[in-house]
């Protein structure tokens, strides 16, 4: 063996050791690498996979939904660290916290910072099912596709959506980009579906624009459906820690 092909064996070796360490403690090996790279750089090739070669794009991609819910940890994650809900919570009324809060028996202060941890820990799991409820019909209808492939490509949009959300950081939960931190979601979303959706949702950029435009009322409209069951069931969760 020559000293380059040596040193290409060692190379690799350290890789495969590399991979594998980081799949046994993050559990983030190359299939997640992928995955989490060919969403981000060329999202369009890796949709036509998963359409064609199935839910793990022949075996090179994790399933959509489970890697959905990952980077949906990771939000999480984030949004438990900074937290963030306390002015939505204080802006309930009155009669709708008080018994809530009488039953918990703690001074008001610590009762909603227990529920602003409850939102915390619930908002991002609970409101990307409602993502995804609201927008697979709209998606399987401008496709054409059949249900399962129509929400194969739902949740592959959502990731493509969600990588640099995740990228930033806890960035845009603090509170100095709060307030511009929704602006920004949905742009990146637009762009998202504009990547990925030429030639299967639209087939003019134009046309692509008007319908991101669209889903991002749509999900503005699941993401006020799905704060009610974040807020009661923190409500709940709150009073009954206390």
């Amino acid at each position: 063996m020559s000293e380059i092909e040596s040193s290409n064996a060692s190379t690799s070796a350290d890789k495969v050791r590399l991979v594998d360490l980081a799949e046994d403690t993050i559990g983030f090996g190359e299939t997640e690498w992928h995955t989490f790279r060919d969403l981000l750089i060329r999202p369009r090739v890796a949709l036509e996979a998963y359409l064609k070669a199935g839910p793990t794009g022949g075996g090179r991609y994790k399933r959509p939904l489970g890697f959905y819910i990952a980077l949906c940890g990771v939000l999480t994650f984030y949004m438990f660290l900074l937290g963030g809900f306390k002015g939505l919570i204080e802006a309930q009324p009155e009669g709708l916290l008080a018994p809530w809060l009488e039953r918990a028996g703690s001074s008001r202060e610590a009762f909603v910072n227990d529920v602003d941890g409850w939102m915390s820990l619930l908002a991002t799991p609970i409101l990307s099912l409602f993502y995804a409820g609201i927008s697979a019909p709209f998606l399987i209808w401008w496709s054409g596709l059949d249900r399962r492939k129509g929400l194969r490509a739902t949740f592959v949009l959502l990731n493509v959506w969600t990588i640099p959300i995740v990228l930033l950081g806890p960035l845009p939960f603090l509170p100095l980009f709060q307030g511009y931190a929704g602006l920004f979601f949905q742009l990146v979303f637009v762009i998202s579906f504009l990547r990925v959706g030429e030639g299967l949702w639209f087939q003019t950029w134009l046309g692509g624009i008007a319908k991101g435009l669209l889903l991002c009322v749509v999900l503005l409209i699941g993401a006020v459906a799905g704060m009610q069951p974040v807020l009661y069931l923190s409500l709940a969760g709150a009073s009954l820690a206390g």
